[in-house]
């Protein structure tokens, strides 16, 4: 399987244009969302892009292909707009990598404490396993002292940190960071 991640879009209409195309260009078979869809959020500036209906209308087109969680400027009522589930807090997706079987996590990141063995273990992960997840905008391959490797593709819309606008691809053998612009900064071996 291979996998295109997106985190917060914010309501960036012409940045989840962009990032979509990845999904062919890349040949993958799902798309991962980490949440903040529509809303930019109080703290964000409103993107010059912003347009949630229309944001709205382009992920239906790709509904049988979305695995998606929630995040902290998503709403039930943001909900109304989609025709798939967007509201879970969390989910798990398996990759089958040379080395086993690799769990993964999916979170928009504000949630759920990754920083102990313990809050792993009480969200099902043990060391190893992989947790994406967003909210922040930065994006990073971050390295946990609990064990767990932290993926984070950064925001497509609002990048923050001095990271660039961009996306993941996750396959069972790697995890690549893609600006939009299609430039592939880093990647994390599996």
């Amino acid at each position: 399987m291979k996998y295109l991640v997106i985190s917060d879009v914010h309501g960036g209409c012409e940045e989840l244009k962009k990032a979509l195309s990845f999904y062919e260009s890349m040949n993958c078979d799902y798309i991962i969302l980490l949440g903040d869809l529509l809303n930019h959020g109080p703290r964000n500036k409103v993107p010059k892009s912003y347009d949630p209906m229309s944001v709205g209308e382009i992920l239906n087109q790709y509904r049988d292909k979305i695995i998606s969680v929630r995040g902290n400027c998503d709403s039930e009522v943001d909900s109304m707009v989609f025709s798939f589930p967007c509201n879970a807090a969390y989910g798990y997706v398996l990759l089958n990598t040379a080395s086993g079987v690799r769990k993964v996590f999916l979170t928009h990141g504000h949630l759920h404490k990754i920083d102990t063995i313990e809050q792993i273990e009480k969200i099902g992960l043990k060391k190893n396993d992989i947790v994406l997840s967003g909210h922040t905008h930065v994006s990073g391959v971050f390295f946990k002292d609990s064990g767990v490797i932290n993926i984070n593709p950064g925001s497509i819309t609002l990048p923050k940190g001095g990271s660039k606008a961009g996306i993941a691809i996750m396959s069972d053998e790697e995890i690549g960071l893609y600006s939009l612009d299609g430039i592939r900064y880093l990647s994390y071996s599996l």
